[in-house]
This record gives C-alpha cells, structure tokens and sequence, in this order.
C-alpha cells in the first residue's frame, strides 16, 4: 500500500469511528471546569440505539435500568443519577435532541462510505505494491506492460482520493452543523432535566 492510500485510509476509518459515537449535549470539558457537568443516556421510542453523554458507567447504568423499547431518560448531575419515564417529558427530549440524531445518522452514513472507499484505496495499494515488486525483477520489455498497469491503478487512486476528499467536505459541514445544533439544544435539554427534577417526574436510582 502506498503512504498515501494508507493515510487515507486511516483518515477514513477515523471519520467513521467519529461518526458513530454518541452525541454530544454541549461541551463536557466546560461542564467540569463549571462543576455542573449533565451526563445522560437517551433511548427513543422503539430504538435500539442510544444518544448521550457520560462514563462507561453511566452507559452500562442506564442499559440496565431500560425496560424494554419504552423511551427513556438517564440522567446524571452532583445531586445523584436518576430516570425519566414520562411521555410528555420524553417527548419533548426527543424534539430537542433530534436534529442532533438526524445528523448523526447522516454521519454514520457518510463514515461508512468513508470507510468502503479507504478498503478500496487500501486494495489498490496492495496491487501497486505488487507490481512495484515486479517491475524491480521485470525484463525491459515487460516494464511497458507493467507501467501501463501501475498508471491505470495510479488514476484510480486518484478518483478514489478525489471522492474521498468530496465525503470529508461534507463531513466537516455537518459537523459544524452538529456544533450549531448541540449550541441550541443544551440549554433546552439542561432546563428540561431541571424541570423534571423539581417536579418530581424524574425518579432518582442508587
């Protein structure tokens, strides 16, 4: 594999592993500095897959306290961890986090793309590597042939890497639209998580 089909695939499978992480309610490192940081686990209705923020605690915490596909809130603060099963509540989470999710899967979708298009890069380099070998043992009238096959791989390198360049374009857009709306949707979220607090809705869990 060339240096550069190998740093594209690299640079894909990263994309991808970002892509499918959770999502973000804001920025943790703030939180702390704050001392107010929010974890929370959010399952939607049916879902089988979860929206949050938190330790690997909270995660494995809030997956054994799910009971079946019934959307669900984990929450975490300084006062202790608790749980929301409230349909309004619920319902309104899912509003303010689901621009959030929607650009999630529109990553997810892109990272996989990403990640078909750095196994093929990664094909070809192995391909290129193979008749660099060949042509280093090859007769002088063999080079031509083999020359021909390294500049047809070489040009699909080359419109791979274009195509990859054009998903990392978009990547970044729509990661600057996650950031835009995590912006919007914390302070929502946070009042809502109060709310509920204060209102009793949210039970708390040792």
């Amino acid at each position: 594999m060339t240096s550069a089909s190998s740093t594209l695939l690299r640079n894909a499978l990263c994309a991808l592993s970002l892509a499918s992480a959770p999502l973000l309610v804001g920025s943790a490192a703030a939180h702390d500095n704050h001392g107010d940081r929010l974890s929370y686990v959010y399952y939607a209705d049916g879902s089988g897959s979860s929206t949050g923020s938190g330790t690997s605690d909270d995660w494995q915490r809030a997956q054994a306290l799910r009971a079946g596909d019934a959307p669900f809130l984990y929450v975490r603060d300084g006062s202790g961890a608790y749980v929301i099963r409230d349909a309004a509540t619920l319902a309104r989470v899912k509003e303010i986090l689901g621009p959030q999710q929607e650009l999630g899967r529109r990553q997810g979708a892109l990272g996989k793309q990403q990640g078909e298009l750095g196994r093929r890069q990664g094909a070809l380099g192995a391909e290129q590597g193979r008749l660099a070998r060949q042509m280093a043992d090859a007769r002088v009238r063999e080079m031509g042939e083999l020359g021909r096959q390294q500049a047809a791989l070489g040009a699909q390198q080359s419109k791979l890497g274009v195509q990859q360049a054009a998903l990392g374009a978009q990547q970044a857009e729509l990661g600057r639209q996650q950031a835009a709306a995590a912006k919007v949707a914390e302070p929502k979220f946070r009042a809502l998580v109060a709310d509920a607090l204060r209102s009793g809705l949210a039970q708390r869990v040792q």
